[in-house]
């Protein structure tokens, strides 16, 4: 599945037990990313205002709204190589598409402080629209890192030209202290869920298949809205502070 396509997202907190038997049923109909057939570690730092109003936005169900994010992956033993990405999550009228440039490892930090790498490339209008919403996002309206978060994640695709991507994310952890991102960094000590569950969200273009519909319905499923990063926010920064975030002027973005 093309991650810069609009598409359908849809999100299941599974209860511990549950997540090793749905991957078994999705393998039966997805090939498992290349590589990574036990899965690979995914670390990422969400970006927002002082008044966090990208959370607000969401909470608020403002239709049109952006959020920015760093994003690696890699494995210290080299079986997986470090790949780091500067990414725009953003969500419009129900549709989520991802646009995203790649960078070096060490320009995560330069995008941390603020600053956009000087050297990252771009080769088309994509990255050049990215580049501006990047431009937008951090440095005029001072977005800055508010959380990372580091999750196992086992993913299973339809390929490059199918319409459903499934991911299976566990043992999702936070941590609020932005030390640079390395690949497979272990030190997140705040867990999200409770131990043994997992989160599976599935991505579509157009409709969720026949088949995994069953799935759905042989294991009782209901989609719920779940945020990693609203998650984190809310079982540790709000209730850490003696004083609630205020609610900013929330609006569309333009």
């Amino acid at each position: 599945m093309d991650a810069s396509q609009n598409r359908r997202e849809f999100k299941f907190v599974l209860k511990p037990g549950l997540e090793s038997k749905l991957r078994e049923k999705v393998a039966e109909h997805l090939a498992v990313d290349t590589h990574a057939n036990d899965g690979y570690p995914v670390l990422s730092e969400y970006f927002d205002s002082a008044e966090r109003t990208t959370y607000w936005q969401k909470q608020m169900g403002v239709p049109n709204r952006r959020r920015v994010r760093g994003r690696l992956y890699g494995r210290n033993d080299g079986t997986i190589a470090p790949s780091a990405f500067i990414e725009v999550k953003h969500k419009l009228d129900g549709s989520t598409v991802k646009r995203r440039v790649s960078c070096e490892v060490d320009d995560l930090p330069v995008f941390s402080d603020g600053r956009i790498p000087k050297h990252i490339e771009t080769s088309g209008q994509y990255e050049d629209r990215v580049m501006e919403e990047l431009e937008d996002l951090v440095v005029t309206n001072g977005n800055r890192p508010v959380v990372q978060i580091r999750y196992h994640r086992y993913a299973y695709d339809s390929g490059p030209e199918g319409t459903i991507r499934i991911t299976f994310d566990l043992e999702p952890r936070c941590r609020f202290i932005m030390k640079p991102l390395l690949p497979d960094d272990p030190d997140f000590e705040l867990p999200l869920l409770d131990p043994g569950s997992a989160i599976m969200e599935v991505k579509t273009i157009g409709p969720v298949p026949y088949w995994f519909r069953k799935v759905i319905g042989e294991f009782n499923l209901v989609p719920r809205g779940f945020s990693k990063y609203a998650a984190a926010l809310e079982k540790y920064e709000f209730t850490q502070k003696q004083q609630p975030h205020t609610q900013p002027n929330i609006q569309s973005i333009p």
